[in-house]
């Protein structure tokens, strides 16, 4: 009797651990929808109006007593043509003065691709100068006068936004400025009939996981440790001269950059004055020796440069400072040569800010990283014009480059393996010379409209395949068979030839581009991955991938099981079979691409 007692009880706890485990998971998953006219907005900054047929809000209005940190917020927005009204929804807010901001720009669609805009708020300041770019800015289509769907979905670090019900994102957040934080919501808006909400919702879901983004490798040559001074007025800043009085009196406080390298003084500094403000930032770089160093530079929206005292470089970069069109985006955009002396150098800058941003980024422009596995034998480039591919011929025992751009009589370079060039003009008359393969005493060179055939031993053109049906023919591989495929980057497909003529072999790929075939399958470098397709029956899986902003250029194997990868923008790796990778090379920052190899 006791021991059914026990069962019974038992069975009673779980049962209402299970009817209350299922319904908190339900209430935190729930869609809320929270009409305009309910209490629980602050609306001391807007107003409810009708528009469109529907109850709408104009301004700024908060909500109250909801904190969360992973979620999704739906509203529908209804602009005029092309007015600068900036509507915004805010999430995870903090106070009324920090917060993240997703916002559009009516008047920026559809041409710029910052008509969608994510930017956050620190300490009050609107830092939309700072925060451009992939994972920050898109292009969106904004029809005026009709109501569209966004909707925000938030988990840990990351975002997605939605634009009208889209089934892909029309951005993809990997890195939200505050980090995984938790806060409210707001909606903000002129008061000038320009822009309106309606249909606004909300979920919490606080075990929401976002898909998770590849690590970003490390931007080298990035300045990253600096001094802030305290702010001081722009009214009062000479940027002519060196700041001695503001630098003897001030306190300092230790900041890093972001990845990136950028400062975002509003971080740790609120606007002090209407008139503008003006920071100082310092920082040492040591060298061993008396040299000329390139650095990168940008800021927002005034600044001037000092090293050890002396002045070297004063700009001005604020909205439409030198045109109607200049936005003043920060980046790495201008250059100054720092002439340092063996030891410590001091270098002091002055950052004025009048609106759109307080920030600035410094980095070691010529900064690579090499690893040291990798010996560099010799150099060419007096007799190349943008090398884009190079292969090898064991029967010649010589390279071939393909130069890609040469204002439009491109050519193939012959080079010995000691690095002369053998001939300059080896085959000519080419057209935007891109991949090659070698196959039978053929080279295969994949121009813009045609496939050329070369005969290696008599060193002449033999035959030239059309390719019509392609977009932008890429790269080539040549499997056991004798099987010719080919990249197509802007249709997204590879192409096989079959008796002369290309057919779609693989399409619905991410800009696909380098080629390798190994057994029996093709290995194919696109956007951000490498996927390897059988090639009897097409199956495929992606084998590796790469971060935001990659496209996967050259494909070799090394001889060891494992594969040598390059990703255009300036990257070679050592890829395993499980996908896992090491960078052995990264010249990003000096702006050294690095295309298909050998």
């Amino acid at each position: 009797m006791i021991s059914k007692m026990k069962f019974n009880i038992t069975c009673l706890l779980f049962i209402i651990f299970l009817f209350t485990t299922f319904f908190t998971v339900n209430i935190s998953a729930q869609k809320i929808k929270v009409d305009f006219s309910s209490e629980q907005w602050d609306k001391s900054r807007a107003k409810i109006v009708e528009h469109l047929g529907r109850e709408a809000l104009m301004g700024t209005a908060f909500l109250k007593d909801v904190s969360f940190t992973n979620g999704t917020i739906e509203v529908d927005i209804a602009t005029k043509d092309k007015t600068r009204s900036y509507p915004a929804v805010f999430f995870r807010i903090k106070d009324r003065a920090n917060y993240e901001r997703i916002y559009i720009r009516p008047h920026r669609s559809p041409f710029y691709d910052d008509a969608l805009q994510c930017a956050p708020v620190f300490n009050g300041v609107d830092s939309w100068q700072l925060y451009n770019g992939e994972g920050k800015t898109a292009s969106l289509e904004i029809p005026p006068d009709t109501w569209n769907h966004l909707k925000i979905v938030f988990a840990g670090d990351k975002a997605q936004i939605f634009w009208n019900d889209e089934e892909t994102p029309s951005l993809v957040i990997e890195e939200l400025s505050y980090g995984v934080s938790s806060g409210t919501i707001g909606l903000s808006g002129p008061m000038d009939n320009s822009s309106f909400y309606s249909n606004f919702s909300y979920e919490i879901n606080e075990g929401l996981k976002l898909p998770p983004s590849v690590p970003h490798e490390p931007m080298y040559g990035i300045m990253d440790n600096w001094q802030l001074s305290e702010p001081f007025a722009l009214l009062n800043a000479d940027f002519s001269k060196y700041p001695a009085q503001e630098y003897q009196k001030t306190k300092w406080q230790n900041v890093k950059s972001d990845r990136t390298g950028l400062v975002d003084v509003s971080r740790y500094y609120s606007r002090q004055r209407r008139a503008g403000d003006c920071i100082l930032a310092k920082t040492i770089i040591s060298t061993d020796r008396d040299t000329l160093m390139r650095i990168g530079f940008g800021y927002s929206d005034f600044i001037s440069i000092y090293l050890d005292k002396k002045p070297l470089f004063t700009g001005f970069s604020a909205y439409q400072s030198r045109d109607k069109s200049f936005l003043g985006i920060v980046g790495y955009f201008d250059n100054v040569y720092l002439p340092l002396k063996k030891g410590d150098n001091e270098l002091l800058v002055m950052v004025g800010e009048s609106m759109g941003g307080w920030g600035f980024c410094f980095r070691k422009e010529d900064e690579v990283f090499i690893d040291k596995s990798i010996e560099k034998k010799w150099t060419l480039k007096d007799s190349l014009s943008m090398p884009e591919a190079v292969v090898y011929d064991p029967g010649t025992n010589a390279l071939y480059v393909a130069n890609y751009y040469n204002e439009g009589n491109e050519y193939i370079t012959k080079v010995s393996l000691s690095g002369k060039v053998i001939k300059r003009d080896w085959i000519s008359g080419l057209r935007l010379c891109t991949g090659m393969a070698i196959d039978n005493n053929k080279l295969y060179a994949v121009n813009r409209n045609a496939l050329i055939v070369i005969d290696l031993i008599k060193e002449k053109v033999i035959e030239k395949i059309p390719l019509k049906g392609m977009l932008a023919p890429n790269d080539i591989t040549i499997d056991n068979e004798g099987t010719i495929y080919i990249s197509d980057l802007p249709a997204n497909a590879v192409f096989k030839l079959n008796n002369g003529v290309p057919e779609k072999w693989v399409d619905n790929l991410d800009g696909p581009n380098g080629l390798l075939y190994e057994n029996g399958n093709i290995l194919i470098g696109q956007n951000k991955r490498i996927d390897i397709v059988n090639i009897k029956d097409k199956s495929s899986k992606t084998m590796a991938k790469f971060e935001s902003g990659s496209n996967i250029d050259g494909l070799q194997s090394d001889g060891n099981g494992n594969y040598l990868v390059s990703d255009y923008n300036g990257k070679l790796y050592r890829v395993f079979p499980d996908g896992k990778k090491i960078v052995l090379m990264n010249t990003v920052t000096p702006g050294k691409q690095i295309a298909d190899f050998y």
